[in-house]
């Protein structure tokens, strides 16, 4: 065989163009919003809801703290008498915890070590104390719909103090740069989505960016990576998506009671979807939004 013949296939095969591999696969594609399941089922109504750094789920449920594991199995880690809100901070989890006329004096922010079952309390006369996160700046704010302020608390714990005025404010989240905080009203006529710029943890005027109707109850939220907002409107039972511009849909219905939100993280979780609790129902649900979801500050 000549030379020029052994050279031809070399030829033809460097003048042939590589196959265009097509459009790279999206994160959500194959996710079906709106399409909501029943994830995990057996508890007395949850609320709280909160993802460790390390992929682990955990829920408040009247009182105590379960870890929900990826097969929808669950079990119990802590008690934590009137836990409602979660939020994972450091090593440990945050629950606040209030308002259900209990009469303990025990209303307030408590840390959590959910393998030992410890549980400490760092944020004290907080009555009515619903949902607590974290801040850009290494605080948590807290709310209770009952007082018109949100409350920061120092990372030490002690007693926290007004940081903004607030209509009646439960569920909150911040901006992926840390700009701005959302929160949504439970109770009022109408019951707006709120959001509140924030410049070195001074909070500027709030601003009501769209208002649902009364007897929504607007309950816990979320915050997608496209930066919309997820609420649990916790009567109607479903959860809706609001924009910074005010356009408000439907995401999912059927999702009763629905109360706090997470986004999956992790390899264990779908990130494409939002675990939802149920305030007075048995479940957790798992609804499929079609986009992944802004990691809460730890």
């Amino acid at each position: 065989m000549t030379r020029a013949l052994l050279l031809l296939p070399l030829v033809l095969l460097l003048a042939c163009p590589e196959p265009d591999p097509g459009p790279e696969p999206q994160p959500c594609e194959d996710s079906v919003p709106g399409t909501v399941h029943v994830f995990a089922d057996g508890f007395e109504g949850t609320e709280g809801i909160s993802f460790s750094p390390d992929g682990r789920l955990f829920v408040t449920d009247t009182g105590m703290v379960h870890e929900i594991f990826p097969d929808g199995s669950w079990e119990q880690v802590a008690d934590v008498p009137a836990a409602i809100g979660a939020a994972w901070w450091g090593d440990d989890l945050l629950v606040a915890a209030g308002d259900s006329g209990l009469g303990n004096d025990l209303d307030g922010v408590f840390r959590v070590d959910v393998d030992s079952g410890d549980v400490d309390l760092i944020g004290e006369g907080i009555e009515g104390a619903n949902f607590v996160t974290v801040t850009p700046w290494g605080t948590l704010l807290v709310s209770d719909h009952e007082i018109p302020y949100l409350q920061q608390l120092q990372g030490g714990g002690g007693a926290a103090e007004p940081w903004v005025d607030a209509v009646s404010p439960n569920g909150m989240a911040f901006t992926e740069a840390g700009d701005g905080l959302w929160y949504v009203s439970s109770f009022g006529d109408p019951q707006p989505a709120w959001y509140v710029p924030v410049d070195e943890g001074v909070a500027g005027e709030p601003e009501s960016v769209h208002e649902f109707p009364i007897g929504t109850v607007p309950d816990g939220v979320a915050v997608g990576t496209s930066g919309a907002l997820y609420i649990a409107q916790n009567i109607v039972g479903r959860i809706d998506k609001v924009t910074r511009d005010g356009t408000a849909e439907v995401v999912a219905e059927g999702v009763d009671w629905a109360a706090s939100l997470a986004f999956g993280e992790g390899a264990d979780w779908d990130e494409c979807s939002i675990y939802a609790t149920s305030l007075f129902g048995e479940v957790v649900y798992r609804v499929e939004v079609g986009e992944t979801g802004l990691a809460p500050r730890r």
